[in-house]
């Protein structure tokens, strides 16, 4: 029977898109997000002493803060069963749900996103998705247009339709997520309204927009800032989150610079999220 090598690595959330290309280099067969962790799982055949070493100064050659939480083994099984059980709806408040397409029918809520992921982000057991989810459902206004910059597993333009926007558009850098998007717009039957492109956000010009979301992280919000607002009709709102709370005010100055106002804040957790109008004038 097949064994596969399981490594679990601190890693910095903030970090997470550039430890996942670190272990492109290496013959990785999954890797399984938790809060401030990645696991990868490697055959075990692949495996040799001291490569968990070698992963960690490769790790932090390109930057990252890393240092080794467990190492193990475990036997070959059912990893599709064994993972869907473990992945359990999420209760946003009394109107947003968030579930697997194979839960379904256990949850009944005014707005069920079924969001079934693979490898993106976006699920709804991380603090940043939502309280995206929570701002959106307060700021989205009929017939708006969206933007979802990062959309992950799109649960964010999905989200955006199902409170009556009428159009939202999604983009991501990464082909897994872009997949994964596009086949949870059509379980929710929102495809004539959800476009999915794949794109990188420094090389996309954004188009005119009511409301745009980036659940993102700092280092990415930060300096499009300015692209952000001009996308944005005037008086129209963005949302930004995956930013810890300590990083606060350093994601809103530039925002601030540019005109805009605060119109609202969550924090859950370490996290918060930041709605801003944009300037009218």
């Amino acid at each position: 029977m097949t064994r596969y090598v399981l490594l679990s690595i601190a890693i910095p959330e903030e970090q997470f898109e550039v430890a996942t290309a670190v272990f492109s280099l290496w013959p990785v067969i999954g890797v399984e997000e938790a809060v401030d962790e990645l696991t990868i799982c490697l055959d075990q055949k692949d495996w040799h002493d001291g490569d968990e070493a070698a992963i960690v100064a490769d790790l932090e050659a390109a930057g990252v803060r890393a240092h080794i939480t467990k190492l193990g083994t475990e036997e070959d099984q059912n990893w599709n069963a064994e993972w869907e059980k473990s992945v359990d709806p999420v209760i946003v408040n009394e109107r947003i749900a968030i579930v697997p397409e194979w839960r379904a029918d256990e949850v009944d809520a005014p707005l069920k996103l079924i969001i079934t992921p693979k490898m993106s982000f976006g699920t709804g057991h991380h603090a940043t998705t939502r309280m995206m989810c929570r701002l959106m459902e307060k700021y989205v206004q009929k017939d708006d247009r969206w933007i979802d910059v990062g959309t992950g597993t799109g649960v964010l333009a999905i989200l955006a339709i199902k409170l009556g926007a009428a159009s939202a558009w999604g983009f991501d850098n990464n082909e897994w997520s872009i997949l994964n998007a596009r086949e949870n717009v059509v379980r929710n039957n929102v495809e004539e309204k959800v476009t999915i492109d794949q794109l990188e956000l420094q090389e996309t010009t954004l188009t005119p927009c009511d409301g745009l979301a980036a659940n993102l992280y700092r280092h990415l919000v930060i300096p499009y800032a300015p692209a952000f607002v001009r996308s944005v009709k005037p008086g129209g709102v963005i949302l930004v989150s995956g930013i810890l709370k300590y990083d606060a005010d350093e994601v809103e100055a530039p925002f601030l610079a540019l005109g805009c106002t605060v119109l609202d804040a969550l924090q859950e957790s370490e996290w918060c999220a930041i709605a801003f109008r944009t300037p009218t004038a």
